[in-house]
């Protein structure tokens, strides 16, 4: 069942007071790639899927007819990571997450519906959400599905939607609920890149890339609870 309740955790009590007024910063997927904090927020897999087997990948060769096993190789599937922004909130509210995100304060937000709806019109005509396939479901809300690399990348390779809102499973403890956008094509079917990944390979990271967009939605204090740290 999921939660009906979202959670804002901030490591700034003005940042957390800011939120209550419906300022929010958006940050780019590439963001959270290149950020570093152990794992906390950071995410060297932001989106992508990667799709390692036990066993090593099945590759086939269309010209000769032929498969053979890749082993020590992960199949990766990219978005427009710097095209995607994306506000990350949790459905749980623990003391241990107040450590973990370094945090001082934290915003509950009481309607889920609402909170979204509100960011959604707030955003401009052009902006595109994730596809959905349920009638009435918000566009710009979803929570992250969390996955082992080992299991099957099909259809997901295909998907950015599904990619941007998905995480490896080490990252299940943050019950993690994303407001994704686009203000491109990038959310549209196959707009990824394909690399087959050599175990140990590390990716060459931009650290210039600090995309960012602001939404002022107006004051969401009749939708939210702001706390301090517990004890």
């Amino acid at each position: 069942m999921r939660p009906r309740r979202l959670y804002k955790y901030f490591s700034n009590m003005e940042h957390a007071e800011s939120f209550c007024d419906g300022s929010l910063l958006f940050r780019s997927l590439a963001y959270f790639r290149n950020y570093e904090d152990n794992n906390i927020r950071e995410d060297k897999n932001e989106g992508t899927s990667a799709y390692r087997p036990n066993d090593g990948l099945l590759v086939t060769n269309q010209t000769q007819g032929t498969q053979f096993i890749l082993k020590g190789h992960s199949f990766v599937s990219t978005v427009k990571r710097e095209e995607i922004f994306v506000f990350c909130l949790s459905g749980v509210f623990e003391k241990s997450l107040f450590k973990r995100f370094d945090a001082v304060a934290c915003v509950e937000v009481l309607d889920i519906g609402a909170f979204c709806a509100r960011i959604e019109a707030s955003l401009p005509p052009k902006a595109s959400f994730p596809e959905t396939r349920t009638p009435r479901r918000r566009r710009i809300g979803h929570w992250v599905e969390y996955y082992d690399e080992t299991e099957s990348c099909t259809p997901c390779w295909a998907l950015p939607e599904r990619i941007a809102t998905a995480k490896l499973r080490s990252y299940a403890w943050q019950r993690e609920f994303r407001l994704l956008f686009s203000t491109t094509d990038a959310f549209e079917f196959e707009k990824v890149a394909l690399r087959l990944v050599p175990d140990g390979h590390r990716e060459v990271v931009n650290t210039e890339q600090k995309h960012h967009y602001e939404l002022k939605a107006g004051s969401l204090r009749d939708i939210c609870c702001l706390y301090a740290c517990p004890p």
